[in-house]
């Protein structure tokens, strides 16, 4: 049988290097489809959306693309997903091209809650990948999409950490966008009260990318918090886990409810990091209490105290370290490519 184009269509963000959740599993799935190509495939090619902030013609670039294509791995976040995907699916319907819906994030039911038109377009996708369990139970009972089938956030990674015993200082780590709703006052709060505490042996560092707008407020509570926190730039794909295995555990006290499952989490467990985090919707389909511990959402006191609770009790870390590291093998990239090919057009 002829072999088939592939193309991959989303934000890669190949012209500023930005990465964020968006970015970095829409580089995933291509990379994993590219390196399947002699094998299975005559071409996979790709179309970066965030080409289109510089040149909005480069859409016509794009769409051609599509007309080119057999199947169409399709990653949108809301803005490609409402300017851009009519266009996609009129075309796909015209040319007969597949279009493999891969969602990123948890934001896709609550966002087709009053657009029956996308409804009905997204309907009529070849097959949709949800992140979770939970969001693939309603798309199926709420719209009554029919081919659904979780995808799991993954990584293609031969990275084994070096067990690292618990020591002097506890280091505490957040890597995410840098931005109110990802909790990060949170993580200051934590730092006055360890600081109430006269913990002086543990320290917290962040990474991510600073949100533009929060930046001077940031700032503010980087100059008046003390040493033990610090804001440590942004890690580039090959250095994230060797530096994040250098850590004890990772914070990650969101306040976006709808995340989907969120990279860092999972990057946290290859580094062999247990995690601590509110309860956003998803929270309980990634971390149980072999991998780390989830808290009340909308309470940062308890937040707070499960994390003091862990500092003080180093063994249980330890034993979390290890719980977190198993559950890494649950998210490889050979699993995500078992899902896809089951799905593909044969």
């Amino acid at each position: 049988m002829e072999k088939q184009k592939i193309l991959v269509f989303g934000n890669f963000n190949y012209s500023t290097h930005n990465l964020c959740g968006q970015t970095v599993k829409t580089r995933n799935v291509y990379q994993l489809l590219k390196s399947k190509e002699r094998q299975y495939f005559s071409e996979v090619a790709f179309f970066d959306t965030d080409s289109l902030s510089a040149n909005k013609l480069g859409l016509f670039q794009g769409l051609y693309h599509v007309i080119k294509t057999n199947e169409l791995f399709y990653l949108p976040a809301t803005k490609n997903l409402t300017y851009i995907f009519p266009f996609v699916f009129i075309l796909s319907k015209l040319f007969s091209t597949k279009i493999h819906f891969v969602v990123v994030g948890g934001w896709l039911g609550e966002y087709l809650q009053n657009k029956p038109i996308y409804r009905f377009m997204i309907s009529k996708v070849h097959h949709i990948y949800p992140e979770t369990d939970a969001l693939c139970q309603y798309l199926e009972s709420h719209y009554g999409f029919k081919k659904v089938t979780r995808l799991n956030n993954f990584r293609d990674t031969n990275f084994v950490p070096v067990q690292r015993a618990i020591g002097h200082p506890i280091k505490l780590v957040f890597m995410a966008r840098v931005h109110p709703l990802k909790g990060v006052e949170t993580l200051f709060k934590l730092n006055q009260r360890l600081k109430e505490l006269n913990f002086e042996n543990v320290i917290i560092d962040i990474y991510g990318p600073i949100f533009e707008e929060y930046k001077e407020e940031f700032n503010k509570l980087l100059i008046t918090a003390s040493d033990n926190i610090a804001y440590t730039g942004i890690l580039q794909p090959n250095d994230i886990y060797p530096v994040l295995s250098q850590y004890d555990m990772m914070l990650f006290p969101t306040q976006y409810y709808t995340e989907g499952f969120p990279g860092s989490i999972l990057d946290a467990y290859i580094s062999g990091l247990p995690v601590i985090a509110s309860n956003w919707l998803y929270a309980n389909e990634f971390i149980d209490n072999t991998s780390g511990a989830v808290v009340d959402f909308d309470d940062k006191n308890a937040f707070l105290n499960k994390v003091i609770e862990l500092i003080k009790k180093p063994d249980i870390i330890d034993s979390l370290k290890q719980g977190a590291r198993a559950k890494s093998y649950e998210f490889s990239s050979d699993k995500a490519w078992e899902v896809l090919l089951s799905n593909m057009v044969s």
